[in-house]
């Protein structure tokens, strides 16, 4: 799951980390970083669609500054580069990729500890989950563990701008779909969002999706009886209208009241041995073509019912053997942002249950 954008901020400006970033070299006097060592054979170039992005960085102190990122590339590793590198043990074993961009201070003031504008951006992996950012602490002079070190200014001044590397690791065999920036902190999805597509990730995520009829196990958290599995099949997405939510009170930001709600109907199947109260909407992601997973907007306490998201389940238990189908709101924000697929955020298991969207 994923952080708030408070405690995400406070997290990583409390730790005294090392964030890796630029390429491997020395450090000019401005902080930058300069000279490349010669590059492995194993690495391989990744077909990131480079370029710049005018987005917003929210401070610790939740102050907004108006930054412009350009990507300049993206390589894939080799799992030998984490040998012997001071990473945590969780990374042994893992693949890192270096991106590589440039941060520019295109607002009027200027913005403290601008190695925090790395938090905001996620590396989406084919397997709908982020690359793992790699921290050293105490790192050495030069990034010497691994080639990529991070030697941000301690300050960005309006106007400046300074380049980095940051390594993100992710498991073998797993590709990825895309870099995602969050306007309103550490991966909050109810903000404006730039992205950065990886040519051929979307036609890999798109194989590994099952079709919208299928019917799949579920790992569902009960209360009482531990972890059951539900087997649970997608059975409609349909675009609603913000007016269909004028009188429900739900708590939406400024950017979702601009964004457009999709209401996302799934099945489950109570196989169990006694009665289920069965509530797994909060598990249910509407997936994007770039990776954004879009949790539902809490409705079961609503007493006003949403035009074409019924919620007359919430207080229903299911009989051994019977089936309800159960309805979420998802607020998609961001311009020619679509639903791609369907996803199911099991109990104590990485990963997702995704189904294809389309035809539902």
């Amino acid at each position: 799951m994923r952080l708030s954008s408070q405690f995400g901020k406070a997290a990583m400006g409390a730790a005294v980390l090392l964030l890796l970033a630029g390429c491997a070299g020395e450090r000019d006097a401005g902080g930058a970083v300069v000279g490349t060592s010669e590059r492995p054979a194993s690495w391989t170039d990744l077909p990131v669609r480079t370029g710049a992005r005018d987005v917003v960085h929210t401070d610790v102190d939740d102050r907004p500054h108006t930054v412009r990122i350009t990507v300049r590339s993206l390589v894939r590793g080799s799992e030998k580069d984490m040998r012997g590198a001071r990473v945590g043990e969780e990374l042994k074993g893992t693949v890192p990729h270096y991106l590589t961009f440039e941060v520019t201070n295109t607002g009027p003031r200027r913005i403290p500890d601008p190695f925090m504008v790395d938090s905001d951006l996620v590396l989406m992996g084919t397997d709908w989950e982020d690359g793992q950012e790699a921290h050293l602490s105490g790192g050495r002079p030069g990034g010497a563990d691994l080639p990529c070190a991070n030697f941000p200014p301690e300050t960005l001044a309006p106007g400046a701008s300074y380049e980095v590397c940051v390594t993100y690791a992710l498991p073998e065999g797993v590709g990825v779909l895309s870099v995602l920036h969050y306007a309103g902190g550490y991966h909050d999805e109810t903000a404006a969002v730039a992205v950065w597509p990886v040519d051929g990730g979307v036609e890999t995520v798109s194989a590994g999706l099952a079709e919208p009829g299928d019917v799949i196990p579920v790992r569902h958290g009960a209360d009482e009886d531990g972890i059951l599995e539900l087997p649970a099949t997608p059975v409609s997405v349909r675009r609603g209208n913000m007016a269909d939510l004028k009188d429900a009170g739900l708590p939406l930001t400024e950017e979702e009241r601009r964004g457009v709600p999709y209401y996302v109907s799934v099945t489950y199947t109570n196989t169990d041995t006694s009665d289920l109260y069965n509530d797994q909407s909060d598990r249910i992601r509407l997936l994007t073509r770039d990776g954004r997973q879009i949790p539902e907007k809490s409705h079961y306490f609503m007493d006003s019912e949403v035009p074409g998201c019924p919620s007359d389940w919430i207080f229903a238990t299911v009989p051994t053997g019977d089936s309800v189908t159960q309805c979420s709101i998802h607020v998609v924000t961001g311009e020619g942002q679509k639903p791609f697929a369907v996803g199911f955020d099991q109990v104590d298991r990485a990963g997702l249950v995704a189904w294809r969207a389309e035809g539902l």
